[in-house]
């Protein structure tokens, strides 16, 4: 063979072995967001955080595979396209968040912006609707360019008499007005409480909480994750509010909440959740920490199982939100928080190991909160999850009260003291006091303060 036949059959098999390979970059490529699902859909999976449907009857071994494999890869789908819609909105969002701040660290009321920027979140991370999602970010645009509208977040709304001015889904109304501390105190207000209409008898409340929580997601394109776990905590707190309002709720309504709670919980593991409805119509049963959380928190501790719960958070304390209690990998004072809020109700029921195991985690928790999110100035670190100022404040505090850090006798899961907390609480008041206490979450970390 001669020398110029050698070497064109050399570049003939180079160019086949290029082609080759651009097939197969072009083919992962293309294909990338499936493998992505897949490897999601896998994980999810071996967290093992989902109740399997019930068998039924002679149901074939390879159908069940099939189906639980179709499930997994639509929640993983879900998960996907939930990272991507944050990926392409928050580059309009981080700038207005940013501003915020700004503006509530100069003590400026900013609760009509905050109302809007809720709904941004929920429609963001829970819903498929990123027209919706653009319109009420193009709201929030607006409202921080029209500095009167601020003062409208903190009074009543004529509508439907909730305070919650920027916000369009019930659902959000309901909550804020009580996380806001509104309602409760307020005998005399200018309007009708109708928005609690809404709930107000044993077939209306059942209606509402089921409807939040029989989710059938592949046909909604919705997660109701966030509604019924807001939801719940919200007519589990109006229901236990200490002070009156000028509301007359159904006299059932506190068993009916109760027999609810009985019926929603995981005896296996003593958890509540989530319950998804596949595209076969079956049913999975999702144990999901931060619905644990409202729902011993809000019942006052008054619920079965507790030992069992304190089990599972420990089994799943390194999993991500919702599932677990690390956010994106990581410690977060706000699920700090509800862990140990947890770890407090379930303390009395557990054996020597378990405590052993639970002083550990709250140990790590305490660490990294004092050494990574407090900062010298009397501040906390803002976070993917706790991304405004006021509740980077509020879950700071809350946290390191929930542990007993201020106070040595609230300390439950441990001997030791913390010399230096005094100097530390003093630094969070006077740096709180120097911004001002319009904003509702700075205003409610002075209180647990105080």
């Amino acid at each position: 063979m001669s020398l110029t036949k050698l070497e064109n059959k050399k570049r003939k098999r180079k160019y086949i072995i290029f082609i080759t390979v651009l097939i197969l970059v072009i083919a992962v490529y293309a294909g990338r967001q499936q493998i992505q699902v897949g490897i999601t859909a896998y994980t999810i999976y071996h967290r093992h955080v989902f109740s399997t449907p019930q068998k039924m009857g002679n149901e074939p071994s390879i159908k069940r595979f099939w189906n639980s494999s179709q499930f997994y890869w639509d929640i993983a789908k879900f998960r996907i396209e939930q990272k991507e819609r944050v990926k392409q909105f928050t580059p309009l969002i981080k700038p207005l968040v940013k501003e915020i701040n700004r503006r509530q660290k100069v003590g400026q009321l900013m609760q009509y912006s905050m109302n809007i920027y809720r709904e941004i979140r929920w429609r963001l991370n829970f819903t498929s609707d990123t027209i919706a999602t653009q319109l009420r970010i193009n709201d929030l645009r607006r409202s921080l360019s029209d500095t009167s509208l601020q003062k409208l977040g903190k009074m009543q709304q004529s509508r439907d008499g909730s305070w919650t001015a920027g916000i369009t889904v019930w659902y959000l109304s309901l909550y804020y007005s009580i996380e806001n501390g509104d309602l409760e105190g307020c005998l005399h207000p200018q309007y009708p409480y109708s928005f609690l209409d809404k709930i107000n008898s044993p077939e209306k409340l059942k209606k509402q909480l089921n409807a939040d929580l029989y989710n059938d997601f592949t046909k909604t394109e919705v997660f109701n994750r966030e509604e019924l776990d807001e939801t719940f905590s919200a007519i589990a707190r109006l229901l236990k509010m200490k002070n009156e309002i000028a509301y007359t709720f159904h006299p059932q309504l506190d068993s009916t909440l109760r027999d609810f709670v009985k019926q929603w919980q995981n005896p296996q593991t003593g958890c509540w959740g989530q319950w998804l409805i596949d595209r076969n119509g079956k049913l999975w049963k999702m144990d999901d920490m931060g619905i644990t959380f409202h729902v011993i928190n809000d019942m006052n501790g008054e619920v079965e199982h507790k030992d069992l719960i304190a089990k599972r958070l420990l089994e799943v304390v390194d999993f991500d939100f919702p599932s677990g209690i690390k956010f994106n990998g990581t410690y977060n004072n706000h699920l700090n928080w509800d862990a140990v809020k947890i770890f407090r109700y379930a303390w009395p029921y557990l054996d020597t190991v378990m405590r052993e195991k639970v002083r550990k985690e709250i140990t790590n928790m305490l660490t990294w909160c004092l050494s990574e999110s407090y900062q010298s100035d009397g501040s906390f670190k803002t976070s993917d999850l706790d991304d405004t100022m006021g509740d980077a404040f509020f879950y700071g505090v809350a946290f390191l009260k929930e542990t007993g850090y201020f106070q040595n006798k609230k300390c439950f899961w441990t001997n030791q003291s913390f010399p230096e907390s005094k100097t530390v609480q003093d630094h969070i008041k006077a740096n709180i006091l120097s911004i001002g206490l319009n904003d509702s979450g700075l205003k409610k970390a002075y209180e647990k303060l105080e």
